[in-house]
């Protein structure tokens, strides 16, 4: 049985060529690093909460998708439960780092707007999984959708960081900002994602081999983003600056 399940892993493993593993051990220096590095700044707590919620997502999903603890629809409702609950957990951790590394009062405003509208998503999604004639095709569609709309919400908001940046005499300079580097990552990993969010869903259907291809580069682009994270939290100034 133990050893059926560890080859199941590694099996799993080797579909997105071992960048999962990768990912959950940089998930977990993320939530090291931020426990140690623990300054008085609402951003810093929402990343450590985005981290430790990013362990939990593989910790739980995984065995219970091994061990067929469920199956069909109701693995399919838990999954992307999961997967949505990370999503806007990652943007909630991104709206406290841009409500302060943001200085225009509209692109405030707009970060806000963006975390209203979707959380309100979110909220609807979830309410539509109870529904008897949600199909799990529905369901997958729908998840990736939401996937589209978060990362659209962050590409815009990073946009207006740059607009801000380069309209304004840069006070500090760049290489000594932690925010430029989170946000540099973040819209690299929000750009790059939107078109394969978009076309996921099909192409999981279609070509498999291709779409797990495209998930490890998904997985390595996110530990880039991790990574520099990480490397503001090490900074003894506010991560916003």
């Amino acid at each position: 049985m133990q050893n059926a399940i560890i080859e199941k892993i590694i099996t799993h493993w080797r579909h997105n060529y071992f960048t999962e593993p990768i990912l959950i051990s940089v998930f977990i220096f993320c939530f090291i690093i931020a426990m140690v590095f623990r300054y008085k700044e609402t951003a810093r707590g929402f990343f450590l909460l985005y981290f430790f919620f990013g362990i939990l997502l593989f910790v739980v999903m995984n065995p219970v998708d091994f061990l067929r603890v469920i199956t069909g629809k109701k693995l399919a409702v838990l999954s992307e439960i999961s997967n949505t609950s990370f999503e806007l957990i990652e943007f909630t951790a991104f709206y406290y780092f841009f409500r302060k590394s943001l200085q225009n009062k509209k692109h405030q405003k707009l970060s806000k707007i963006f975390l209203i509208s979707l959380s309100t998503i979110v909220g609807l999604f979830f309410l539509a999984l109870t529904l008897p004639g949600y199909t799990i095709d529905s369901i997958r569609r729908h998840s990736f959708f939401i996937n589209v709309i978060e990362l659209f919400f962050l590409a815009f908001l990073c946009l207006a960081y740059f607009y801000e940046l380069f309209t304004d005499i840069p006070k500090i300079n760049l290489i000594q900002r932690p925010s430029f580097f989170i946000i540099s990552s973040t819209f690299f990993y929000s750009v790059l994602l939107i078109p394969f969010f978009l076309l996921a869903h099909d192409m999981l259907k279609m070509d498999r081999q291709f779409y797990d291809v495209l998930f490890a580069c998904h997985y390595i682009v996110l530990t880039i983003v991790l990574l520099a994270i990480s490397k503001a939290l090490l900074c003894r100034k506010p991560i916003t600056t």
